[in-house]
């Protein structure tokens, strides 16, 4: 019998990943895409999720292909 296991990241699993990646701390990333401090660590912590406008500006600033940071 073959099990096959799915592992779903949350989109603050998935930035965190990046940001990781990317050398970047909540300060730099936020002033790559132009958003507060707060915001980024609201979204890294869950609490937010980037408004659709901020999508392809964190794409950008991680350098991540565009369904990478998918939002669930």
């Amino acid at each position: 019998m073959i099990a096959f296991f799915f592992f779903f990241f949350t989109f603050a699993e998935q930035l965190k990943s990046a940001m990781e990646n990317q050398g970047l701390d909540s300060i730099a990333l936020a002033e790559r895409v132009g958003v507060s401090v707060v915001t980024v660590k609201r979204w890294l912590n869950g609490t937010y999720q980037p408004r659709h406008v901020n999508l392809p500006k964190l794409i950008c600033a991680l350098q991540v292909p565009a369904d990478y940071l998918c939002i669930e």
